[in-house]
């Protein structure tokens, strides 16, 4: 049963490489110029034959050389998207979320003015995931003792998503899925 298996694993395989090596020669063939051209060679009239006349060598046409097809490259990798967005940008969106709004409004009023929500670039490395590029913040709640964070966010360089870095799973959720398992909008404290 094995044996099969490993059989029938190698034909599939060969199949594959061998459709792949068609299609990359009959590519190749219909890119290539045309080897093959019509040329047409005129002979010389033939002198008249008699023994006074001398046997002349003439120097044959020069053939025709076909041109080399140009070289195929390899594209080019992919590259990651360009940036649409500075990380100024990037910060005042995601300062712009209700949620850091409501958050921002609330340490002002329980601190009475002496403490302010913001956002601390707790990276300053871009973090890959997924082929994109992101900014790493933190929204902290900022006194004159300490810095301390309440959330983490990932904001992307090349288009408008903003990822929440759950602390419980050590993964990166959208902001939909944020608002319905965590409920932002009802948080009012740094331990809630």
């Amino acid at each position: 049963m094995e044996l099969s298996k490993q059989s029938s694993r190698k034909l599939v395989i060969a199949g594959v490489a061998s459709t792949v090596v068609a299609l990359g020669l009959a590519a190749w063939f219909t890119r290539s110029p045309a080897v093959e051209k019509q040329v047409t060679v005129q002979a010389p009239p033939a002198p008249p034959a008699s023994a006074s006349s001398t046997a002349q060598v003439k120097k044959p046409a020069p053939a025709v050389v076909p041109q080399r097809p140009p070289e195929i490259k390899d594209p080019a990798p992919p590259s990651e998207p360009p940036a649409i967005r500075t990380k100024d940008q990037g910060a005042a969106a995601l300062m712009a979320l209700p949620e850091l709004q409501a958050w921002s409004a609330a340490i002002e009023k329980n601190s009475g003015g002496k403490a302010h929500g913001g956002l601390l670039e707790y990276d300053p490395a871009p973090r890959k995931l997924n082929g994109k590029s992101y900014w790493q913040f933190s929204f902290v709640e900022n006194s004159a003792d300490a810095a301390l964070r309440w959330e983490s966010f990932l904001v992307s360089s090349s288009d408008d998503e903003i990822l929440v870095e759950d602390a419980s799973s050590d993964e990166a959720i959208s902001l939909g899925r944020w608002r319905r398992e965590k409920h932002p909008g009802k948080r009012t404290a740094i331990d809630n």
